[in-house]
């Protein structure tokens, strides 16, 4: 008899799991319904350790009045709270947290501010694909403080559930910083190009001045232990003028 009843409390409470695991699937694919669910940007400063180990003052502390700090930023959806940092060896360098939790992973950040962003209407599972996406692209070993940082990954995800982005002096400075890399960069490249020009225009002319010098009569064997090939050395400076009016 004991047998029996416990036979049935085991099945009782297997339907229970079973119905919760069926509610929380239904859960995971169904879209949320009137309002949406809601999406936050949590935004940190950042703040360096001593040699104490106490943290310093806030760096922030005189730059936002000039629109140029220094921040951290993570998504907030469903929950969890979605970034994007450093990661040696080629792994994914985007994690989760709870909500206003970063501070846990990275030391040297403390909450700021948590601006809204609006809401999404997708499920749970449509989120999970897209940061599966984001995850192989942004790998660890390939952030860049101004090409490719934690705000640029907030903006992309926020822009995706939301189709807005994060507040814009977040990430000020990297834009900055971005935009003087690439006034740079422009003129070095003119530069490489121009000297490549010179040096294939170089290679021109010695190669006409080469084919411009007559030929010397070939000297016999006794007086000349060894006479150069004329024929040869015009075949072969031939043959450079060629490459060199390929590659112009």
């Amino acid at each position: 008899e004991k047998y029996f009843e416990r036979k049935e409390e085991f099945f009782a409470q297997k339907d229970q799991r079973d119905a919760a695991r069926r509610a929380r699937m239904d859960q995971y694919y169904r879209r949320p319904e009137g309002t949406g669910e809601p999406v936050f940007c949590n935004i940190y400063d950042l703040s360096f350790s001593g040699q104490d180990g106490k943290k310093k003052k806030n760096p922030n502390s005189g730059l936002p009045g000039v629109g140029f700090g220094i921040y951290h930023s993570g998504i907030e959806v469903y929950g969890k709270e979605i970034a994007f940092g450093y990661a040696p060896g080629g792994v994914s360098g985007v994690f989760e947290v709870p909500p206003r939790c970063a501070p846990a992973v990275m030391a040297n950040l403390s909450f700021k501010e948590q601006v809204p962003l609006g809401t999404v209407f997708r499920s749970r599972f449509e989120v999970d694909h897209v940061l599966q996406r984001l995850a192989a692209k942004y790998r660890g070993d390939t952030y860049d403080i101004v090409r490719k940082n934690c705000n640029h990954f907030s903006t992309e995800l926020a822009q995706y559930l939301t189709a807005t982005k994060i507040p814009s002096y977040v990430n000020r400075p990297a834009n900055v910083g971005r935009g003087v890399l690439n006034m740079f960069a422009v003129p070095a490249l003119a530069v490489g190009k121009l000297m490549e020009g010179i040096r294939k225009v170089n290679r021109v002319k010695e190669a006409k001045e080469l084919l411009s010098q007559p030929a010397q009569p070939a000297q016999p064997a006794a007086s000349a232990p060894s006479t150069p090939n004329t024929s040869s050395d015009r075949a072969a400076s031939l043959k450079a003028l060629a490459a060199a009016r390929a590659s112009t």
